[in-house]
């Protein structure tokens, strides 16, 4: 009688160990999964490096691929151009007075010269296009709201609080030659001739 109670309590305590066991295995297990996907997401959201690639897609439709790197942002389509690229918003005063400035340059230059210009006061396309036309506006303009990525990109790599008018100038291979951030006393004409002098 004592020798069967000897091996149920053995078997009791073998059974008991073999639980016990399993559910630290499959705690540990967990945990590491979790400790995995925690790392995937952190890559997955973490900033835009400064080698990275965009799209900029304009309200017609016209697709510009970006490609950025130390001290450059190239632009395929543009690459033999003097650039503007530029962050502004509709209702932003400063913004609003480059507006016929840049209608200007782009209209003197010709094809030697080009302006992208996201907006990025989350206006809807219908706003935008109705601005465009009261403008007369004959550059490219790129809806903000699908750029978030651009704009992280510009804080992380140069320092950009969000404040707009931003105009950067590029010039040959994507060089940039400026990076000017709000409103100046000199004008946007005065600007490019001293970046052109630069580039040479």
């Amino acid at each position: 009688m004592q020798k069967t109670l000897n091996w149920i309590i053995v078997i009791l305590v073998v059974v008991l160990l073999s639980f016990l066991g399993y559910y630290f295995y499959q705690n540990r297990s967990s945990h590491i999964e979790t400790e995995k996907k925690f790392e995937k997401d952190e890559k997955e959201s973490s900033f835009p490096k400064l080698n990275t690639e965009f799209n900029f897609k304009t309200l017609k439709n016209l697709n510009f691929k970006i490609k950025t790197s130390k001290k450059k942002i190239e632009i395929d389509e543009l690459k033999n151009k003097l650039v503007f690229l530029k962050i502004f918003g509709w209702d932003c005063d400063f913004c609003k007075k480059e507006i016929p400035e840049l209608i200007r340059l782009k209209r003197d230059l010709g094809d030697t010269f080009d302006v992208i210009a996201i907006e990025a006061q989350q206006h809807s396309k219908e706003e935008s296009e109705k601005y465009i036309k009261e403008y007369g506006v004959n550059y490219h303009i790129v809806d903000g709201t699908e750029q978030t990525r651009f704009y992280d990109y510009l804080k992380i790599h140069y320092g950009w609080s969000g404040v707009i008018p931003l105009t950067i100038i590029l010039g040959k291979g994507g060089n940039i030659l400026a990076y000017e951030v709000g409103a100046k006393s000199y004008t946007l004409a005065e600007l490019m001739k001293a970046s052109i002098l630069r580039d040479k």
